[in-house]
């Protein structure tokens, strides 16, 4: 339904670059080039400046890009609509997530959607809590799921749940009998902190400064199986959000305690759509399985 150059030049702006958009179009540098160009004749400006690096957007194809994405709007619009009139429940959603509800929580919410829309297809990638406020500005994606996400005039929270950090330490630890730790009982200690690609390490860093405890992490990580792995041997500890070691904790590799802390004890982990986005009804049908898990983990 959208025009073949539009669909091209917009694949083009959201990824940067021709050969990456030929990659996920399936067609042909050659062929993203010539449709490109007959819009850019049809409607008589410049849209991208082509470059050794790659391309950028004109002016003229900044406007377009902004009501590129409206246009793609009301297109899945209309044929989300179409598709309940004819009672087809199909469709595709675009989430993006942190990693902590990846590990417990998406699962949930997934066995309840399918079974309800077995046709729907669905792109859902791991990201940052940034990244996934970007892309909904960007309508990039419907939905997106992140940790103590900032304040966002575009951005709306559709639902949320607590999600304290705590200790992750190995069952054979010195401290794992412990019911509850302060930050200065890790002072001196082998500490795993969450990475700077997260927003957890940023609450980490102000508890830390707050409590005004000397915590030089050994490791940062973005990964649960890297930090799972460094802890196993009872030396060392984690300062993270439980649910991101949800499966090693289940095998018994691992274990949470909690922390004496408000800041640390203050993250939420939020439902976020567009604010003022009507979504498709597929989009809303996986919203609405987030919502009821997340509700489910708050109470």
């Amino acid at each position: 339904m959208m025009p073949p150059g539009l669909r091209c030049f917009l694949a083009v702006a959201q990824a940067g670059s021709m050969r990456e958009a030929a990659l996920r179009l399936r067609l042909a540098q050659s062929a993203i080039s010539r449709r490109i160009q007959q819009l850019e004749e049809e409607l008589g400006v410049q849209l991208l400046e082509r470059g050794a690096r790659g391309v950028a957007l004109t002016p003229a194809g900044e406007i377009l890009l902004h009501h590129g994405r409206e246009a793609t709007q009301l297109t899945e619009r209309l044929r989300a609509d179409l598709d309940a009139l004819r009672g087809v429940r199909r469709g595709h959603v675009v989430v993006r997530l942190v990693e902590s509800f990846a590990a417990s929580g998406l699962s949930a919410a997934l066995a309840s959607f399918r079974a309800a829309y077995p046709a729907v297809t669905l792109d859902i990638a791991v990201v940052g809590s940034e990244a996934i406020l970007a892309a909904l500005r960007d309508r990039t994606c419907h939905l997106g799921i992140a940790f103590n996400p900032s304040a966002d005039p575009e951005v709306e929270v559709l639902a949320s749940a607590a999600e304290p950090l705590a200790v992750m330490v190995a069952p054979g630890h010195a401290l794992a009998g412990a019911e509850k730790l302060t930050l200065a009982e890790l002072a001196g200690l082998p500490v795993v902190a969450p990475s700077y690609l997260g927003s957890s390490r940023a609450l980490f860093d102000t508890a830390c400064r707050a409590a005004r405890a000397p915590i030089r992490p050994v490791l940062e990580t973005n990964s649960p199986h890297v930090a799972a792995a460094f802890i196993a041997d009872g030396r060392g500890v984690a300062v993270m959000v439980p649910r991101v070691l949800a499966l090693h904790a289940a095998l018994g590799r691992v274990k949470a305690i909690p922390l004496v802390d408000p800041l640390l004890n203050g993250g939420r982990i939020a439902l976020l759509a567009r604010r003022g986005r009507r979504l498709p009804a597929a989009a809303e049908a996986m919203s609405a399985s987030l919502a009821r898990v997340l509700e489910q983990q708050a109470g």
